[in-house]
């Protein structure tokens, strides 16, 4: 078996519970890829199924089984999500069978990039509170729910006939708990009927949640300077964000006191401008001044402070006449861009007569729009790479569907 394994980022925080390294895995056609994250759970982020390079998986193989390196396998993402997302570790054979064969005649080797987050798991019984918290980071709510699978637990003092019961299950929990502690540090649920519902009469109920922690970034950048914010690989997600002052200290040294005394300043329109300038993108610069922000308090020295994360940024490219299949497991969609065109001569080329393929300045001007509202806020969809679906921005050439985007917590 010929496994390739290599650390990108063997620690990107140290704070316990939040996301501990990402790997990338590479196997060869025809092996198993065998993923594991100890006490952690496997977040995948991207994969794929096909070649991209001549080098990987070339060994002992003929020259025309390697030379085709724009080999993308549609499907990649969607299928190792479904067999790896959320467990500790997953095997998953590098066949045709499994993923179907997206250039015939080539040796392909399944590439995953992933990353183990350690998963916690709350259980609170019936008339208390469940209490969520993550530190540094912020909540991302894997699994919930409210009712009762076994019939032991929370049992104590319990006649039997409120916990033999154990097919009981909360259809709406998942959803209300991310409502209510979704991208926060953290929160605080009543379980209660109240709250959830009552998914089976006379069964004493607890309320079970398996949740992650991610790592937020703070930033914070006096009047009059510039805020840089990067998320190398990956794309800004922004938290929270206000120009204004909310201490006395940040940002004090050589002040007056009379500019540093006011601490209930709040920009009511920061977190919108910030998002406006950074969301979405790997980088942005924002200019820490009146004139961006407006003054919310006139005579005071104020600062920037900004809360963000890092979401990895995907890009999903569907050759004309098949189907993106776009999936974020616990998350939602978030779609940056895409186009349905052709802008370089080789994606999606193979059997293609030149003249298919050498216009590369060919833009569908409704792509975007169309992806966004098939896709945008949905866990999972599917998109046509058709000209019914988007008109023919280029006629007489062969195009494909590229989109980027990123997974965001609900």
């Amino acid at each position: 078996m010929f496994v390739l394994k290599v650390t990108l980022l063997t620690l990107l925080m140290m704070a316990p519970g939040l996301l501990v390294y990402a790997d990338t895995s590479v196997t060869c056609e025809g092996n198993n890829a065998v993923l594991t994250c100890g006490a952690g759970v496997l977040n995948i982020l991207s994969a794929n199924y096909g070649r991209t390079d001549s080098n990987t998986c070339s060994a002992g193989r003929p020259s025309n089984q390697t030379t085709k390196t724009n080999c993308y396998g549609t499907k990649t993402l969607s299928e190792v999500s479904k067999r790896c997302e959320g467990k500790s570790s997953c095997v998953v054979p590098v066949t045709n069978s499994v993923f179907s064969d997206p250039c015939f005649g080539t040796y392909k080797y399944l590439s995953i990039r992933y990353s183990c987050v350690v998963q916690h798991t709350s259980v609170t019984c019936e008339g208390n509170n469940a209490v969520l918290t993550c530190g540094a980071g912020v909540l991302n709510i894997l699994s919930a729910n409210y009712g009762r699978t076994d019939s032991t637990t929370c049992s104590a003092g319990r006649p039997k006939g409120q916990t033999t019961k154990t097919n009981c299950y909360g259809t709406k929990t998942l959803s209300e708990v991310t409502k209510r502690c979704g991208g926060k540090s953290s929160c605080v649920v009543p379980v209660t009927n109240s709250v959830f519902s009552d998914p089976c009469f006379g069964t004493y109920k607890y309320l079970s949640i398996k949740y992650s922690c991610i790592v937020q970034y703070t930033s914070v950048t006096c009047e009059g300077n510039n805020a840089v914010l990067t998320c190398g690989t990956g794309v800004l997600n922004i938290f929270n964000a206000n120009y204004g002052r909310t201490d006395p200290t940040t940002c004090s040294a050589g002040r007056p006191s009379n500019q540093t005394t006011k601490t209930n300043c709040y920009g009511t329109k920061t977190l919108s401008e910030v998002t406006k300038r950074c969301g979405g993108k790997s980088s942005c610069v924002v200019p820490v001044t009146n004139s961006v922000f407006s003054d919310p308090c006139f005579g005071t020295y104020k600062y920037l402070n900004i809360k963000y994360f890092c979401m990895i940024q995907h890009t999903s490219v569907t050759c004309e006449g098949q189907n993106a299949v776009l999936t974020c497991g616990v998350g939602v969609l978030n779609i940056l861009s895409a186009n349905y065109g052709r802008t370089d001569p080789t994606t999606c080329s193979a059997g293609r007569p030149k003249g298919q393929t050498t216009k590369t300045n060919c833009y569908g001007t409704k792509t975007l729009s169309e992806v966004t509202k098939r896709c945008g806020g949905k866990s999972t969809c599917v998109v046509p790479a058709t000209n019914s679906v988007f008109s023919d921005p280029c006629f007489g050439t062969y195009k494909y569907l590229s989109i980027k985007y990123f997974c965001m917590i609900q």
